[in-house]
């Protein structure tokens, strides 16, 4: 027997600790609800848990985002129900007026009615907006062919890369004339009366490393719309050009890569120079890359921004379904969404902008017109009723998506509270025992007092 060490007072104690720091532990796991409080607690569950409740955050959000689509698709809709009964009676007062009991006066009121009809649709189309953005806003043509239905992006990492030292407009519209540059692709006009070519710069000495361009890409358009090109920038050597497509390889003909903003510049304007079909041509000045339009003529601001300079040729379609293109985010990672196309409803792309029923030749040129409106108000609206229930389709899967991932995230996370009841109680009765032992175990030295009366 000793006095110096009493043991069994030290094991009591340390059991007791023990005990309580895990009574602790489970008080706060029934008190928060959650297994997981900190990443002690379970290291590879909590990033698991992490993962799980970025997405589920995510997929709630993209469900609302979606909703309001669907909100939008409601609004459009709602607008062409107006539009087609206008045309319907566009339609009606074109046979009334076609009739030979008719005469010129009464032809006359029949379109003055007309024409308000023409107005309202184009009222409707220019005044149709959710949150403020326009839905029926579509370009017109410029002669056929495609047309850009949205306003570009410039948020790529092509564009991220140069960052204010890159035109980041969307259009080309800056004035580019020859004495402006050391080299191009086509001959400029050097006629001091000529108007200036449209263009956009960059700044390629901006870049530590040229070589970070690899697997960069952008997307450029003529004024016409005619002939779109996608240029990537590749980890090889030469550059090849086919109509739609501009490849630049990064690499020297030796294998090394350019580095001097001035030589790179050099290298693609004389590797393309005769050998480009498009009318989207390159141009340099020392160390800034211009790129611009092979027309120079007097722009119109519908041509400038025709003149595309963006990320992706996703923006362009077809011009009957041209219009307000946006972007609903749908899921939780970068591109998971629908692009909801909603039409140029405008008088002009319905073809009843110029409608004469003063005749009876106008009257019947009319009914053709309006029936031919009346089909691609229907079929935009078939459309957009193809793309609303799309979207709620997509609500459905993802809070489907959402409940499981929240069970499983609820597996990893939650707290089992019978289990842990049961671990409470068992680790209570320990403490309660622990007590009794070390108030014991500290009665020991008093024994030795015995030994020495």
């Amino acid at each position: 027997m000793v006095i110096r060490h009493n043991m069994l007072a030290a094991n009591a104690g340390r059991q007791l600790g023990m005990a309580g720091r895990n009574k602790a532990d489970s008080t706060e796991k029934l008190s928060s609800g959650y297994r997981i409080n900190r990443a002690a607690d379970d290291a590879a569950g909590l990033s698991i848990s992490e993962k799980m409740r970025r997405q589920i955050r995510g997929l709630k959000q993209g469900v609302k985002n979606t909703q309001e689509g669907v909100s939008v698709c409601q609004v459009a809709d709602g607008a062409l129900v107006e539009v087609s009964d206008m045309i319907q009676r566009i339609s009606e007062l074109s046979i009334k007026s076609a009739n030979g009991t008719n005469t010129e006066e009464d032809r006359a009121y029949i379109q003055q009615e007309v024409g308000q009809l023409i107005t309202e649709i184009d009222r409707i189309a220019e005044t149709t907006t959710f949150n403020e953005i326009k839905l029926f806003d579509g370009l017109e043509s410029f002669g056929g062919g495609t047309i850009n239905m949205s306003k570009p992006s410039t948020d790529g990492k092509f564009f991220q890369l140069f960052g204010n030292d890159i035109s980041k407009t969307g259009y080309m519209q800056e004035a580019l004339t020859h004495t402006m540059v050391d080299a191009s692709t086509s001959t400029l006009d050097t006629d001091p009366a000529a108007n200036p070519y449209v263009s956009v710069h960059i700044k390629m000495n901006v870049l530590n490393d040229l070589k970070d361009l690899v697997d960069t890409t952008f997307f450029v358009n003529c004024c016409t719309d005619c002939c779109p090109s996608t240029v990537v920038f590749t980890d090889t050597a030469g550059v090849t050009s086919v109509p739609g497509r501009i490849e630049i390889g990064m690499k020297k003909g030796d294998g090394s890569y350019f580095n001097d903003a001035t030589e790179f510049n050099k290298y693609i304007v004389d590797s393309l120079q005769g050998n480009d079909p498009s009318h989207v041509k390159f141009a340099y000045k020392g160390e800034t890359l211009f790129i611009y339009d092979i027309d120079n003529h007097s722009w119109t601001q519908d041509q400038k921004e025709a003149a595309y300079f963006c990320d992706s040729k996703e923006i362009f379609g077809n011009f009957e379904d041209a219009g307000k293109k946006i972007w609903i985010h749908t899921g939780c990672e970068p591109g998971e969404g629908i692009w909801l196309e909603i039409g140029n409803m405008s008088a002009q792309s319905l073809g009843i902008k110029s409608l004469d029923v003063s005749s009876e030749n106008g009257a019947g040129v009319a009914m053709d017109a309006s029936k031919d409106a009346l089909r691609k108000v229907m079929k935009t609206r078939s459309r957009i009723g193809a793309q609303q229930n799309r979207l709620e389709h997509t609500i459905a899967n993802e809070d489907n998506i959402v409940e499981n991932l929240s069970a499983a995230e609820s597996r990893i996370r939650d707290t089992d509270i019978a289990t842990e009841m049961v671990r409470f109680s068992n680790i209570s009765i320990l403490e309660q025992a622990g007590t009794s032992m070390l108030a014991q175990a500290n009665q020991q030295p008093n024994y030795i007092l015995q030994l020495l009366q």
